[in-house]
């Protein structure tokens, strides 16, 4: 009887196993889906398709800083883009993460001459002491590759409001907290990289939001883009569908503004 009731409770368990499997796939099929698996964003910047997310690639004078290091602890795709330009893992200086949530962090480790910087609140996710709020990330991370993290020595971290200096070419930090405690977006003249704090939709007309099951706080990650709008950007790099043009009007006009203003 015993051995009875173990298997249909292990039954019972394996069907719910596969009922969340299922929904943290539905849900991952809801983030709008990039445009190319390489997308030209400015003279300097390539994006490339890590497998559903994008990783940013800013040439600079002496080699190449990343935005995001994708999903593949391999980073493939993104060393197959460096030797398109005639760069090694070792050009790689400098990464910057949007946020802590793996499929965004998940390469940063083969870059191992790279200073990494993410948000504060995010650090420990990155270093792989604490875990993401929420079981749809807890599911992903049992199901995705495990990532290559990067050496804790190479980790620094931002709080926003700091304008960073990589090999000779500014660029601006904003906290944007919400999609994750600690996310970040980074403003490279007049190209807002914005990771899953603010994306693409309807194939670049709108800009929007992830799933809210997706993120931390959904609510705080809304109120954290109202401030955006006083910045002098007009195109997005997202970290899901590519490079949204006139982002801060589409911005504007998903806050409920009338005009947005000139920056």
């Amino acid at each position: 009887m015993a051995s009875r009731s173990g298997s249909a409770i292990a039954r019972v368990l394996l069907v719910v196993s596969g009922l969340i499997v299922l929904g943290v796939a539905f849900l991952y099929t809801r983030l709008p889906r990039p445009e190319a698996d390489r997308v030209e964003a400015a003279l300097d910047v390539v994006g490339v398709d890590t497998g559903g997310a994008f990783a940013w690639i800013l040439r600079t004078p002496h080699g190449a800083a990343l935005i995001d290091a994708g999903l593949d602890p391999k980073a493939e795709a993104i060393l197959t883009e460096l030797r398109h330009q005639g760069l090694g893992p070792d050009d790689v200086h400098t990464v910057l993460l949007t946020h802590g949530h793996a499929d965004h962090f998940g390469g940063a480790g083969a870059f191992s001459k790279a200073k990494v910087y993410v948000g504060a609140d995010d650090a420990a996710f990155v270093r792989g002491e604490a875990t993401p709020k929420g079981a749809i990330q807890s599911l992903f991370r049992r199901f995705a590759p495990e990532p290559a993290r990067p050496a804790p020595s190479a980790i620094a971290t931002l709080r926003g409001g700091e304008t960073l200096e990589v090999d000779g070419i500014s660029l601006k930090v904003i906290a944007v907290p919400g999609h994750t405690p600690g996310s970040l977006m980074y403003l490279h003249e007049g190209l807002l990289f914005t990771g899953d704090s603010l994306v693409g939709r309807d194939d670049g007309r709108k800009v929007g939001l992830v799933p809210a099951s997706l993120s931390a706080d959904a609510d705080q990650n809304e109120r954290s883009l109202r401030p955006l709008l006083a910045l002098p950007f007009t195109a997005i790099a997202d970290g899901h569908t590519g490079v949204v043009a006139d982002a801060r009007q589409k911005l504007a006009r998903l806050l409920g503004k009338d005009r947005a203003g000139r920056p």
